[in-house]
């Protein structure tokens, strides 16, 4: 997909999601420069879903939390458990979405399938989520943080700025507060 076709389509999610096309484009911009094929293996990402349960996965014990195999649980939505596995803890396309996140969202295929539009989709979706639970209290910059992070967290140290305030900044330089 080329820069301008990268570019049409994330304005179509965009407004299909009631976002500023501004933060969509530099989400993008931050997350993936612009390579939809971006992938990033984060194997401390500590939230999965259960796909057989439709809900979030379990508290995995310790010796989970450090092991490269999944669960005896942990079923898989396509492919091998293995691939469900580290699938759900990497970030995914264009707007990085977290297989975890896309799975919540529905999402079922093969996570590969995520670099492109449908990652587009997916990441557009957990936006207009944290929009959703968070802009009503801290606006563009508070839902941005939430992207990055999972949920609006201060510095301890710093009530006025985020653990991941670089992070917003960053979507800041790149246009999305305009």
């Amino acid at each position: 997909m080329d820069t301008d076709a990268l570019k049409q389509a994330a304005s179509q999610v965009a407004r299909e999601n009631r976002l500023p096309v501004a933060l969509v484009l530099a989400v993008i911009e931050v997350e993936s420069g612009g390579d939809v094929f971006s992938w990033n293996p984060e194997p401390r990402y500590h939230y999965l879903w259960n796909i057989k349960k439709n809900e979030p996965f379990r508290h995995l014990t310790h010796d989970e939390d450090f092991s490269e195999k999944p669960p005896w649980d942990f079923f898989s939505a396509a492919g091998d458990r293995d691939a469900e596995w580290w699938g759900q803890q990497a970030s995914w396309g264009p707007m990085q979405v977290m297989g975890a996140v896309a799975r919540e969202y529905g999402f079922r295929e093969h996570f590969p399938n995520l670099c492109g539009v449908l990652g587009l989709h997916y990441g557009a979706i957990h936006l207009s989520m944290l929009r959703d639970r968070f802009f009503s209290r801290y606006g563009w910059e508070g839902v941005a943080a939430a992207y990055n992070a999972g949920s609006v967290r201060w510095d301890d140290s710093q009530e006025t700025r985020y653990v991941n305030h670089a992070y917003v900044d960053k979507i800041a330089r790149a246009g999305g507060f305009a």
